[in-house]
Parts: structure tokens; sequence; C-alpha cells
């Protein structure tokens, strides 16, 4: 079984918003060393959402598999509060930019 599939298999077991998993204990399942940003096991874990189509969400505590319109919901959410987010600072650092070459 590939890295994939373990993922596949672990995430599975982690179904609902009061079931998580963190990405470090998928990189111990799988058996990879990470540092602290565990980005190698989250580009795993977002590859096997894709192949498997599996509904994945996740926040600062952990991954889990979305299992009803209220959770989709509240991740949909969390998500578009993220983007607005970005698009401040986004904004914030355009506008000091351009303030600042007019000087």
């Amino acid at each position: 079984m590939d890295k994939i599939e373990k993922i596949k298999v672990e995430l599975e077991k982690h179904v609902g918003k009061s079931n998580k998993i963190t990405s470090k204990q998928i990189a111990k399942i799988i058996g990879i060393n990470e540092d602290a940003t565990q980005a190698k096991t989250r580009a795993l874990i977002l590859e096997c959402a894709r192949q498997y189509e599996l509904p994945l969400a996740a926040d600062n505590r952990g991954y889990y598999l979305i299992t009803s319109k209220s959770e989709l919901n509240e991740y949909i959410e969390n998500l578009n509060s993220r983007i607005a987010g970005i698009e401040e600072r986004k904004n914030l650092i355009t506008e000091n930019f351009n303030r600042r070459q007019k000087q």
C-alpha cells in the first residue's frame, strides 16, 4: 500500500468534525519525518483528497471527512473568510507599495 492509500484508509476513520486527525499524526502513520510545517504530508493529504474524491475539511486542529450539509457550509464559510483575509492583505500591500512609489 502506498502513502496515498494509507492516508485514505486513515482519513476514512475520521468522519465528522468531532473526529479529526492532525497532519502530524498522519505523517507518523505513513512514516514521514517532517518539520513543524508538515508541508510534505499536507501535500499528500490534498493529493489523496483529489485522487479519491474525498469531501475533506481541515482546520487548525486537523482533518476530517465532511458528513453533512451543515459541516460543508461551515467549512466553505471558513474558506471564504480566509480568502477575504488574504484579499484584504493583498490590497493593503499593493496600496502601501503604490504610495511609496509616489514619494
